[in-house]
């Protein structure tokens, strides 16, 4: 029964907005008005009647008194303000962190939900269910909660100096475990609270800090704190006063349309509702167009202006296919996310592909095929082959042999990293790249994994047909122009990423052109990244690991900083650390007097924070 006056108010909300804004519409009588409410509440009630797979009859049933009573409208382009809201789930599990804001780019609201009988900064217990059953073994993060809260903050902050603060996103952060505080007693809410601030206050500027949801009205409580395995009276107001002011603050500038496009957006929902899928061919997309009288300028600039607002999907790499919203592709990650965690369940027995899939993160197209893996398909319009289409149009896969594709979102951590001593005759050098704090990193490294291999055409290093090094936080590449040698990637879990190079003495000749390849092949690839992940796009510091290896100084690798002159690094945590003097193969990562400066690391190295879980809502504003 709930669901069905929820699913009747989502129904009558277009209808009701256009009832209260008579605002433009001379023509709108109460006999008028009547008629289209009654239409609204009838076409909940009407039993379906016709072939399902009849297009036009379906039509029919959402359509005939939607164009008999607006017909004259439409006409003289009456407009409509429009008011909804759409959640989306991108899933707990750190994989999703990485590729969430690649499919929905325009984030405003995040929701951050962490266990109050933990600490923030711990490593957090993973655990995925699938249909209420737990599907795979329990698993520590690699992220922390207190990363992925600055990571929130850092995004928005990123969102808002592209777009300014009128729409800006809004966050919240939700405890829960309510019942079990009592077991974290070296970090109580009230202190958790008081860090919350502290890093709020460090990452957003005091104007944008506008945009955290306090559960007091002031930044000194901003956790909403809920028992939501058996919630009481209280945990039920707590995330209604939550609930309301979600929906408050999602106001956004109202925008102006013709009416018909609010009709087209209902016709296009009801029809899949009807249909029972979530995808429709472009062709039926312009036969509700035209049905409704769209000529194809008109429904070109509405298809693409759902689009903007993330009520539709739609690709290049598809130009027939169009996705009821962006969950249809979360939904797919979903999928592969969890195949990729049901894997690593001691009793599962992998095959080959699945063992390529488990250990180096290479997807197949039996895999695709499965169906664990079979949601959303559809035989005419939506099938296995496609989806690695769109995900490579979104750098989330990339091509590395015939029916096969590296998704590195879901490859593991190798805590134990192989650092092989230097062959003699050979040079092993490195460089770091880095944001400071002023932007966010997570996501990065997948999706500059996948620009280079795509468009820079790099290959994986190889050995007797299987892969040396592929993780989360190391991959290893052939080197450029078919050198001998090889080259690692290392992102120390979005701290800073390290490139480092083993020249064997052969190419010494080629080093500081083939230096100089390599560092601006990165940055460009890093700022595809951003691009990618709907960042703000800067260009990355250039500094080198701490040289100090010393009781003053940290045991595990940090930055270093160049002076002035770029001729010594010193490090950016110990001021009591030696300068050391740059060496010849670190003065080649540097750029020359005519190619200008990079940023320099300045800012002192801060530690990576992690991660539980995350929940992204989306509640976007159409035609409002």
């Amino acid at each position: 029964m709930e669901a069905e006056k929820e699913g009747e108010s989502e129904v009558l909300a277009p209808a009701e907005a256009f009832l209260k804004s008579k605002k433009g519409l001379p023509k709108l009588t109460s006999q008028i008005a009547d008629k289209l409410s009654a239409m609204f509440k009838k076409s909940l009630t009407k039993s379906l009647g016709v072939d399902p797979h009849n297009i036009e009859g379906l039509f029919a049933e959402i359509q005939e008194d939607l164009h008999k009573s607006m017909r004259d409208w439409w006409d003289i382009h009456d407009l409509l303000l429009y008011y909804s809201i759409r959640l989306l789930d991108s899933g707990g599990q750190p994989q999703f962190h990485e590729v969430a804001s690649i499919v929905v780019p325009a984030v405003t609201g995040i929701i951050s939900v962490f266990k109050l009988s933990e600490p923030l900064a711990v490593h957090g217990e993973v655990v995925l269910y699938k249909d209420g059953v737990q599907a795979n073994d329990p698993y520590k993060s690699y992220l922390t909660n207190e990363q992925v809260i600055r990571h929130n903050l850092l995004a928005i902050q990123s969102e808002v100096s592209q777009k300014g603060t009128e729409e800006m996103p809004n966050l919240a952060f939700v405890g829960t475990f309510l019942d079990q505080q009592d077991a974290c007693p070296e970090e109580t809410p009230d202190q958790k609270d008081e860090r919350l601030h502290s890093i709020i206050t460090e990452i957003l500027p005091e104007r944008t800090q506008q945009c955290v949801i306090s559960n007091s009205g002031s930044l000194q409580q901003v956790i909403f704190k809920l028992n939501t395995r058996t919630p009481s009276d209280e945990d039920y107001q707590t995330a209604g006063r939550l609930k309301a002011a979600l929906m408050s603050r999602s106001q956004v500038k109202p925008r102006n349309l013709p009416l018909k496009w609010c009709g087209f957006e209902v016709a296009l929902r009801k029809m899949m509702e009807k249909l029972g899928r979530q995808v429709l061919s472009l062709q039926e997309c312009e036969f509700i167009g035209y049905k409704l009288g769209f000529d194809p300028p008109s429904l070109k600039a509405c298809l693409n202006y759902l689009r903007e607002l993330h009520i539709l999907s739609f690709y290049d790499v598809l130009p027939n296919v169009v996705f009821a919203s962006c969950q249809v592709i979360l939904d797919k990650i979903t999928e592969l996310v969890t195949y990729s965690l049901e894997l690593k369940k001691r009793d599962r027995v992998s095959t080959g592909v699945d063992r390529k899939f488990h250990q180096q993160g290479i997807l197949s197209l039996d895999i695709l095929q499965s169906e664990a893996c079979s949601k959303h398909y559809s035989s005419k319009y939506f099938v296995p082959e496609d989806l690695p289409k769109v995900l490579k149009s979104l750098f989330i896969v990339t091509d590395v042999g015939p029916g096969e594709y590296l998704m590195p979102c879901v490859l593991e951590v190798n805590d134990i990293l192989p650092s092989p001593p230097v062959p003699k005759g050979n040079v092993r050098s490195s460089f770091v790249l880095h944001f400071s704090k002023k932007s966010p990193m997570l996501g990065i490294y997948c999706c500059t994994i996948s620009y280079l291999l795509t468009a820079a055409g790099w290959k994986l290093l190889t050995r007797d047909g299987e892969v040396v090094q592929v993780a989360r936080n190391s991959i290893t590449f052939e080197l450029p122009q078919n050198l001998p040698g090889k080259l690692t990637f290392l992102d120390p879990l979005s701290s800073y990423l390290e490139v480092a190079v083993d020249l064997q003495s052969v190419a010494a000749q080629h080093s500081a052109a083939l230096y100089k390849e390599i560092r601006d092949t990165f940055v460009e690839a890093m700022k595809s990244a951003m691009q990618t992940l709907h960042y703000e796009v800067r260009t990355p510091e250039l500094s080198f690991l701490c040289p100090e290896q010393s009781s003053r100084c940290s045991a595990f690798p940090h930055l270093a900083t160049l002076n002035t002159t770029h001729s010594l690094l010193t490090c950016s945590r110990s001021p009591h650390c030696v300068a050391h003097p740059l060496t010849p193969d670190q003065k080649m990562w540097l750029p020359t007097p005519a190619e200008g400066k990079f940023v320099i690391l300045r800012d002192r190295f801060h530690s990576i924070e992690v991660c539980l879980c995350l929940v992204l809502c989306w509640y976007l504003a159409l035609p409002a």
